[in-house]
């Protein structure tokens, strides 16, 4: 192993590193992910503290203006979203992965890296998708709402005032993101731990906040 780093230049060398560090974010992301989507062991939804970072995620990419990481718009809209933190760290994986490779094998640098960027581009379209597309089955019909009464969740895409976020509750046994607004008008960040307390209509839930 010792040979073998040492027969690898600087650049190679830069780019194994990177590649070894974006693996690690891109396995976590994968976890959180996958962790986000299921229910504790109470058949409760994960709450901020323990949703391995989907309030979080969906924080940061409102912060920067692209909906949150599962593709949700401002708006509580279902959209196709390429940039968002799992994406990123997609491309970057695939992108170091393969430099190091092309430059392993001899490959001229700037073919090395416009190959890389190529194999970076694909992992971004696919993870950006593969959330679109998980986001999506959560989506529910209507007629199902009424089976979340009484269930607790937690804010997904913030409430405004006298507006409409998403929250992530069981509906039906299934966890899913369903529109909703509180019932006294008043805003809800991301996080915040809610019961639904009816449907205000055939698609919006009513939630109060409940204790952390």
């Amino acid at each position: 192993m010792e040979v073998w780093w040492n027969s690898l230049t600087y650049l190679n060398k830069g780019f194994a590193v990177a590649a070894l560090g974006f693996s690690v974010l891109f396995l976590w992301q994968i976890i959180s992910l996958l962790i986000g989507f299921s229910a504790d062991g109470h058949g409760n939804i994960l709450n901020s503290s323990g949703d391995g970072g989907g309030a979080a995620g969906a924080h940061l990419d409102q912060a920067h203006g692209h909906g949150d990481a599962a593709g949700h718009s401002p708006g509580g809209e279902i959209t196709f979203s390429l940039v968002s933190v799992r994406s990123v760290i997609a491309f970057g994986t695939l992108f170091t992965w393969a430099g190091t490779l092309y430059l392993m094998s001899g490959t001229h640098f700037i073919l090395a890296m416009l190959y890389s960027f190529l194999w970076g581009i694909t992992a971004m379209f696919g993870v950006a998708y593969l959330v679109y597309k998980l986001v999506r089955m959560q989506e529910i019909g209507t007629s199902n709402l009424w089976t979340s009464l009484g269930e607790e969740g937690v804010v997904y895409l913030g409430i405004p005032e006298n507006g409409i976020g998403k929250v992530r509750v069981l509906v039906s046994g299934v966890v899913s993101f369903v529109n909703a607004r509180t019932g006294d008008g008043k805003p809800m960040v991301a996080g915040t731990p809610v019961r639904v307390v009816g449907v205000a209509d055939d698609h919006v839930l009513e939630v109060e906040k409940t204790q952390s």
